[in-house]
């Protein structure tokens, strides 16, 4: 193995001293040369640069050890903005970060039934607004789309819902932006952003679990998203759970999707026989109405809502039986149904894998609250342009 040059040994140390500093909040210079293992000189020499490039500034006098008092330094929110892209529902969003995920600005365009180009074309109408000259230097782009993504070449593989197939995303927005781009599968971004802003988990692995419009699982391995050898790790929204159940979209029938997802939870409602149930009527209950009939013990709302959590309880076990990750999350708008939702998929997941590996399992809602839970896949976005870029998450 070749050794090191001096310019990446400068930039290695600099990230490490970047990062630190992210990582503490404040610190003064004399720890981070204790906590880096680097030199009082080389630390100096770092900070300065990181002060002259407003990534860190001085933010006053630290406690006294019995000589002069250090001075603190942080992180300088706004040194840098960032822009994150969600493309995994009916509406394309974005949004205008600083360092912290502060979100700063905000923009959203109706992308119901965009496929192909004219999806793509969206994504340039919807990021334009935010790219409006200002004094905060842009960091790049965070982008997360729902499919299959190789995010080490930015190429989504396949998206189904949005008619892309091998798509240089990330060639095309950085021609276009003339900024570094980073794009992910939507998935692994809800996971990211789990991982880095929510309650610290008991280890450096995690799986988060995606309920919306559709269902997919982020793996968080090591501290890092880990996308398997076809970008296809966490997929488990087309594994069947029925197979007599519902055709899906992929051409199976019972996947996950049509058991456990928010529309096949409305559809097994409107299907289910509502006599003398509050969801009677014609229609197709909205989810608002829906959550209230659960709220209200209501017999029928009850039964689908369990039986959506049993069968996304069977997947858990699959994820439990390969992974033995402890820490599994669910998030989208099925927490709305609370515990109901959870006991159903804890019973079903340890029915199905080893009792010890049940016990050691802990299956919760995000800890992420109830604003930032809407902007789980911005913020992972922000995560990893902040790790791609500054080395700092």
């Amino acid at each position: 193995m070749e050794k090191a040059t001096r310019r990446q040994s400068k930039d290695h140390n600099s990230r490490l001293v970047l990062k630190t500093i992210y990582g503490n909040g404040q610190v003064s210079r004399a720890d981070l040369a204790r906590s880096t293992g680097l030199t009082r000189p080389t630390v100096s020499a770092i900070v300065a640069g990181l002060l002259e490039s407003a990534l860190v500034s001085e933010i006053g006098p630290g406690p006294s050890a019995g000589g002069k008092r250090p001075t603190l330094l942080a992180i300088n929110d706004d040194g840098r903005h960032l822009i994150a892209v969600d493309l995994s529902g009916d509406e394309f969003r974005a949004a205008r970060l600083n360092l912290s995920g502060g979100i700063t600005t905000r923009v959203g365009l109706p992308a119901a039934g965009l496929r192909g180009d004219a999806a793509l074309d969206a994504v340039y109408r919807l990021v334009e607004p935010l790219l409006t000259p200002t004094a905060t230097p842009l960091l790049g782009f965070g982008v997360a789309t729902p499919g299959l993504v190789d995010p080490q070449q930015g190429i989504v593989r396949r998206a189904v819902n949005l008619g892309w197939v091998d798509l240089p995303l990330r060639e095309r927005l950085e021609e276009r932006f003339g900024r570094p781009v980073h794009v992910a599968n939507d998935s692994h971004m809800a996971a990211l952003a789990e991982y880095t802003y929510g309650d610290p988990p008991p280890s450096a692995n995690l799986i988060a679990i995606r309920i919306g419009r559709g269902i997919g699982a982020g793996v968080i391995l090591g501290g890092r998203p880990f996308y398997g050898d076809g970008f296809g790790a966490g997929e488990i929204g087309h594994v069947v759970v029925d197979p007599a159940g519902d055709l899906c979209t992929c051409g199976n029938r019972g996947c996950l999707e049509t058991t456990s997802s928010v529309r096949a939870i409305l559809k097994n409602a409107a299907a289910a026989d509502r006599t003398g149930s509050v969801l009677a009527g014609d229609s197709v209950p909205t989810w608002p109405a829906f959550i209230q009939a659960v709220k209200a013990h209501d017999p029928v709302a009850v039964d689908v809502a369990v039986a959506a959590g049993r069968h996304l309880g069977a997947a858990v076990a699959h994820l439990v039986g390969a992974y033995n990750i402890h820490h599994i999350v669910l998030a989208g708008r099925v927490s709305d149904l609370g515990g109901l939702l959870l006991d159903a998929v804890n019973a079903e997941m340890h029915q199905r894998v080893l009792p010890a590996m049940a016990e050691a399992t802990t299956v919760r809602f995000t800890s992420l609250a109830d604003g930032r839970l809407a902007d789980i896949v911005t913020l992972g976005c922000s995560a990893l342009l902040l790790h791609r870029e500054l080395g700092v998450v």
